[in-house]
């Protein structure tokens, strides 16, 4: 029967290369490693390594389960993690996956309150596009996302943390530039900067469809998969755009930011997989959700 301690050996040898030095990090001694490689050869019935050079090498049936054996002990980390998370979340380790509005929101408050709150969960961070942060979810390679709502939610669950405006962004000697608000449909005739709607198909739709309610559809020169590199193209004077309005803590000198009449309103949300169990999961939607309460009036 093929024991974990085989596949420990069989993988320190297979990055080592060397009998002699594997059976050093093993803290045994190199004949019992032999044999045991040997075993495991024998029970698998394929040669793991070629011994016939003076530098041993994988064979193809060796690299096969080297990679196998990775999922193997991929999996066996996150059942450790989940089990060292306890049942209210309070420790273990968190991935977190965010999309770059957020950060000009409400990603810092959170951060910085669920660390404080769960200071022994080891909370990790990374930026993404919101299809691949939901792609991530899916496969739970990260445990929870701060996003706009994907559009296909099979497997997914989430809380909405809040809803905000879109809101005009334009270049600062554009011919609106000095009015209070505009509407949409004052911007017909002008091109558009956009976020693909492969990248976030919500967002795309939410502002076509405001466009044509307006009485037109825009006219998309640019497209760019970031809100940041948007708010910049349009600073170039290279189009207008539609972004969220946490997007104006930007603050750029060559743009300028205008609210919208009768404004479409984006959904953010915590976003995990619903057969993820990692129980930090909870702790983390309920700290958005209480900071953002907390958050709103000043947003307001």
């Amino acid at each position: 029967m093929i024991e974990l301690r085989h596949l420990t050996y069989f993988r320190t040898v297979a990055e080592t290369l060397h009998f002699g030095r594997a059976a050093e990090l093993l803290h045994i001694s190199q004949p019992p490693l032999t044999r045991q490689i040997a075993a495991l050869e024998k029970e698998l019935g394929a040669q793991l390594f070629d011994r016939s050079k003076r530098a041993i090498q994988l064979t193809p049936a060796g690299k096969y389960f080297y990679r196998d054996t990775t999922e193997i002990f991929k999996a066996l980390e996150r059942a450790k993690r989940n089990a060292a998370s306890s049942s209210t979340g309070k420790s273990g380790a968190l991935r977190v996956g965010f999309m770059m509005s957020s950060a000009y929101n409400i990603l810092p408050s959170v951060t910085r309150h669920y660390s404080a709150a769960y200071p022994e969960v080891d909370m990790r961070l990374t930026e993404y596009v919101p299809n691949l942060l939901a792609t991530d979810i899916e496969d739970e390679k990260v445990d929870v996302g701060v996003m706009y709502r994907p559009e296909d939610c099979t497997r997914l669950d989430s809380h909405t943390i809040y809803a905000e405006p879109l809101l005009a962004v334009l270049p600062r000697d554009h011919r609106l530039a000095g009015q209070a608000a505009i509407s949409v449909a004052q911007l017909a005739d002008d091109p558009f900067i956009s976020i693909p709607r492969p990248i976030a198909p919500v967002v795309f739709d939410i502002i076509v469809s405001h466009c044509r309610a307006n009485g037109f559809r825009p006219t998309i020169r640019l497209e760019a998969n970031l809100q940041q590199t948007i708010v910049n193209l349009v600073g170039e004077g290279l189009g207008v755009a539609l972004v969220p309005t946490s997007m104006q803590a930007m603050h750029l000198d060559t743009t300028v930011f205008k609210p919208l009449i009768n404004a479409p309103m984006v959904e953010v949300a915590v976003i995990w997989n619903r057969e993820n169990s990692n129980p930090c999961i909870r702790t983390f939607a309920d700290t958005a959700v209480e900071v953002w309460r907390k958050l709103r009036p000043l947003a307001s």
